[in-house]
């Protein structure tokens, strides 16, 4: 039995590719598949390029005819920069379709599937199309109402139970990587997404006798993969000034694939001196330069964007503008402190906040014992929560719970 035992959540994996190359394109992964073997994949290629269908089926070649797609988002259906994936899917032979997200776009928001299946090709969405991409009908020959997962195997009541649960698994993590394309299709506007972590008793980090910030290790490898995973589905990752110089982040993606995403710093009124760009300097990628959004012009700095406005929020707002005009749909927030305290003080300036508590009572321990010990002054305690929000999901990772809260 092949490894891949969901082919959407493979089509997932190839779509997390394409992220920062097909902006303002919503980044999509495709995946072939006949006789239960994967015999095509692609992601979305740069604007004006080939689709992830389309990659998908070149890959597959003459494999193609009669063969199943799966697609992370509804196959486009009109003409833009591209020919519509709908034809290329029709002149291929594909013969079942299957897509996990419905488009927002109301170019192609439920034509595609009237196109699809007017030519004759079965077509599944939703939760549907990603439980059936664990478990198939069996193919001609095979006894009917019978069903098997890439081997042509019945399966029993538990095993269907099991890979049903794995299917709206699936779903639900396309619908979080849609999160953002949908809100930015809606609003034209780039999705807010605020990462933090405290320990049980709510520091998130610690100042030292000197008056300097340091960080504090909060949580375990478990939550630091899906950070990770967040940074991979971000077009951007944001810092402030302060966490850049006490923390030396290099904000990469490791523990996934996926790509590193651009590099942004919020300088707020601090003005880097001629000593600290040696930080900005390290903290840049060799991809791609560093946006560094200022309130007060910046010297030493070549190149950053000037933000006019008097009031954090106007500024923030403005900043999110210049980042929407860029097309990115979503911008994680590491924030520090003081960061996070202006961004909760604000309305409207963010849309989802994970937020990590550690249940580890070592962390708070080691904190107490350096303080004793003289090594550090204090720790810093994370802002507290906006009153008007909604707390929507919870995970447990090891001995971290996250809790994820969506302005009310």
């Amino acid at each position: 039995m092949q490894e891949i035992t969901n082919y959407m959540q493979y089509a997932l994996q190839q779509a997390f590719l394409a992220i920062g190359f097909s902006r303002p394109n919503p980044a999509v992964g495709a995946v072939v598949v006949k006789d239960g073997i994967i015999v095509g994949k692609g992601h979305t290629q740069r604007p004006g390029s080939a689709h992830a269908e389309v990659m998908a089926l070149r890959d597959a070649g003459v494999f193609a005819q009669g063969a199943s797609i799966y697609v992370t988002l509804e196959p486009c259906c009109h003409y833009g920069r591209t020919p519509p994936c709908t034809k290329a899917i029709i002149e291929a032979g594909i013969k079942k379709v299957f897509f996990a997200h419905s488009d927002p776009n109301p170019v192609v928001h439920g034509k595609s599937r009237q196109i699809l299946e007017a030519a004759g090709i079965e077509v599944h969405e939703g939760v549907d199309a990603c439980i059936r991409a664990c478990v198939e009908e069996c193919p001609n020959g095979e006894s009917a109402g019978e069903c098997r997962v890439f081997e042509f195997m019945p399966l029993n009541s538990q095993e269907k139970a099991e890979h049903e649960a794995e299917g709206r698994d699936v779903f639900a993590e396309v619908e979080r990587y849609f999160e953002g394309y949908d809100y930015f299709v809606r609003t034209k506007r780039t999705f807010v997404e605020v990462k933090s972590a405290v320990s049980q008793d709510g520091f998130m980090g610690c100042v030292d006798t000197a008056g300097n910030h340091l960080p504090l290790t909060i949580t375990k490898q478990g939550a630091n993969c899906w950070n990770h995973e967040l940074r991979a589905m971000s077009d951007a990752v944001l810092v402030g000034a302060g966490t850049l110089l006490a923390d030396n982040p290099s904000l990469n993606v490791r523990y996934v694939s996926g790509n590193n995403p651009v590099k942004v710093v919020w300088a707020g009124h601090h003005e880097f001196s001629a000593e600290e760009i040696t930080h900005l300097v390290a903290f840049s990628s060799k991809d791609a330069k560093t946006l560094v959004y200022s309130c007060v012009p910046q010297p030493n700095i070549a190149d950053f964007v000037l933000l006019p406005h008097e009031s954090f929020a106007e500024n923030w707002r403005a900043m999110v503008d210049d980042l929407s005009a860029r097309g990115m749909h979503r911008l994680m927030v590491e924030p520090g402190a003081a960061l996070a305290r202006e961004l909760f003080n604000g309305e409207s300036l963010w849309n989802r906040l994970d937020l990590w508590r550690s249940t580890d009572t070592l962390v708070d321990e080691k904190l107490d014992r350096l303080i004793e010990q003289g090594a550090i002054k204090a720790g810093i305690e994370y802002p507290e929560l906006p009153a008007n929000i909604v707390a929507k999901e919870s995970a447990v990772i090891g001995p971290d719970v996250l809790t994820v809260y969506y302005p009310n």
